[in-house]
């Protein structure tokens, strides 16, 4: 008994390393297509093309060439995901290397098509015909080998050959980035690009492009570019990356210059090169002081600029994106400092060669500061808003010390007939006393010059300055209306004109039973109003009751003038004893003494008078 189970246990034992063997077996085969987990492993694509060339069929065909169980049209489509490309590849251009992938097509008595991959040692294998070595070769150079070879085998036979996917290598990013390290990388890419994967918050290192989401695979711009570099990260560290003197360093030994500014700015693609393996790259930190360019007056990008050992007059020209129509191309001033001494020198530069016949230009130094000078003087663009009932309310443009308020109403075409011209006002905008009062000195003179008056009058100056100091003193019913020319003001730039629609109302407020607007009624005296509005308030002070003219805000009294539609009626509160400040208790017992000296002054003249007499 026990020798059958010793028997059935080595049964079992054997039958499972048979299927286990089988299991292995079946997942070394190679698949017809790439699973989509493969695609963020470079090199399970490259061992998946290698895995290509291991079956061969009986027939014909197959004795010359490999057969494949490929879906091509999905592998295609999984590489085109995989790397995103800027637009078609330059076969003169493109270097061929190890991992890139041709489709080679024979149209013919014997039609074919397959798939071949460039070797790490930089060949091309082809089954039955032979190797074809494309080591330093560009595509163009590489197609037509590759075709050579195999037209001497199909005479009577087309053949064409394919770049479907540029080979994926690593690259080396190092200095003043986010995430130094390896970077895959693929020979469509440029430098801006590992760069950019460099500077992400995110460890990407030893990641290929197919990782990256879509709004992360964008072209990018200037703006972009220095969003991306100037991270909080670096900021900490006080620590900016050059743009202008990054390293990239080839395989080969060679060194370039990376100016990704003059690339954004020119779109010259030498400054921004194609990605090739091995290559190095290296950004300093950017150092301005001492190491800029500047160039000011009439160009279109004005600015200072990091140092680069290749400027010249012409690379600062196209950075700064080139003079404006007003430049003086003959007289441009260029200011040079010598460290050493300090000593400034001034060159007078005529640069119409260099910006038209695209010369490079004297080269330049650190330092350097550019003036392009207007060929004559620029007249500042003045202009004038207007807004309300006119025909064609807008901003308009003025000339200087010469437009006047009615060569602005007849320019937007006349008032509407719904304008009020007695609300009619302009508004002019001081900058310079708006900057005067920030001054200490300013706010200290004006609180003495304050300091005399008592609350109320303090209250009453502060809202006349603040709601009247911006108008200018024009009374349109006077002008337009009884033409007197006295009113007709010249315009200054940023005037604002406003011309409101009639109002066929009067507003109360205050101490008043029910403040509001009320229909005007021709000829009504203010009482009138304020009976409608339910009489005086508790608190109300009725003697100080005041109209406020619909088109000069001024406070008047009821006596004075008559109401118009538009203006306001305003009732103030009488002080109550906790309303009353110090300066109000000060100046209410000064007016008493003052008073009181007075009558005793009359009273002691008058006694010395009397005194006098009766001796």
């Amino acid at each position: 008994m026990k020798k059958v189970f010793e028997i059935i246990f080595a049964l079992i034992f054997i039958s499972s390393v048979l299927f286990a063997q089988d299991d292995d077996t079946e997942e070394k085969k190679p698949t017809g297509m790439l699973e989509t987990w493969s695609m963020n492993d470079t090199k399970s694509i490259q061992s998946y093309y290698q895995n290509l060339f291991g079956s061969k069929s009986s027939q014909l065909t197959s004795d010359l060439f490999p057969s494949y169980d490929v879906d091509k049209e999905k592998l295609i489509e999984k590489l085109r995901e995989a790397i995103p490309l800027q637009g078609p590849i330059d076969p003169d251009k493109y270097l061929v290397g190890p991992g890139d992938i041709l489709d080679v097509t024979i149209v013919g008595n014997l039609p074919n098509s397959f798939i071949l991959q460039v070797s790490p040692e930089a060949t091309i294998v082809i089954p039955t015909i032979g190797v074809i070595n494309v080591r330093n070769m560009y595509l163009s150079q590489a197609k037509k080998e590759v075709e050579k070879v195999l037209s001497s085998q199909f005479k009577n036979s087309k053949v064409s050959t394919t770049l479907i996917s540029p080979r994926i290598f690593t690259v080396s990013v190092g200095g003043v980035v986010n995430n130094p390290g390896n970077f895959y990388a693929s020979s469509v890419q440029r430098v801006d690009e590992v760069i950019y994967l460099a500077n992400l918050k995110t460890n990407l290192a030893q990641s290929d492009i197919s990782q990256l989401q879509t709004q992360e695979r964008e072209l990018l711009n200037r703006q972009g570019v220095i969003q991306y570099f100037r991270n909080d990260e670096l900021k900490e560290q006080r620590l900016k990356m050059s743009l202008r003197n990054i390293k990239l360093i080839r395989l080969n030994g060679d060194t370039l210059n990376v100016d990704l500014v003059r690339y954004y700015a020119t779109g010259d693609v030498k400054y921004n090169p194609f990605l090739q393996d091995g290559d190095r790259i290296f950004i300093p930190n950017e150092s301005l002081h001492g190491n800029s360019l500047t160039i000011s007056g009439e160009v279109r990008l004005t600015g200072e600029y990091e140092y680069s050992p290749h400027d010249s007059l012409s690379s600062i020209f196209a950075i700064s994106q080139g003079p404006t129509e007003i430049a003086d191309l003959e007289k441009v001033n260029l200011y040079r400092t010598n460290f050493n001494t300090g000593e400034i020198t001034k060159m007078v530069i005529n640069v119409t060669d260099i910006i038209n016949s695209k010369k490079t230009g004297m080269p330049l130094q650190p330092g350097d500061r550019i003036v392009f000078r207007p060929k004559y003087p620029r007249e500042q663009a003045l202009s004038v808003t207007i807004k309300g009932e006119v025909v064609s309310p807008g901003v308009y443009p003025i000339i200087r010390n010469q437009t006047t308020i009615r060569d602005l109403i007849e320019e937007a075409g006349g008032f509407t007939k719904h304008a009020s011209l007695s609300q009619a006002s302009v508004i002019r905008f001081g900058e310079e006393i708006d900057k005067a009062k920030e001054n200490p000195d300013y706010m200290r003179l004006e609180e003495m010059r304050l300091g005399a008056l008592n609350q109320r009058m303090r209250e009453y100056f502060n809202y006349e300055y603040a709601i009247k100091r911006g108008f200018v003193a024009v009374d349109f019913v006077e002008l337009f209306i009884n033409e007197n020319e006295n009113y007709n003001i010249t315009l200054q730039d940023g005037d604002v004109i406003i011309i409101p629609e009639k109002q066929n109302t009067v507003y109360v407020f205050g101490q008043i039973a029910r403040s509001g607007y009320y229909n005007y009624v021709p000829d009504a005296e203010y009482d009138f109003y304020i009976n409608l509005a339910g009489g005086y308030g508790e608190m109300a002070q009725s003697g100080d009751t005041r109209i406020i003219k619909a088109g000069t805000k001024n406070w008047v009294d009821p006596s004075d003038t008559n109401i118009e539609p538009g203006d306001v009626i305003y009732i103030p509160r009488d002080m109550d004893f906790e309303d009353k400040t110090f300066s109000y208790w000060f100046s209410w017992f000064a007016e008493i003494v003052a008073v009181a000296a007075g009558i005793a002054t009359v009273i002691l003249v008058a006694q010395s008078s009397s005194s006098g007499g009766g001796n």
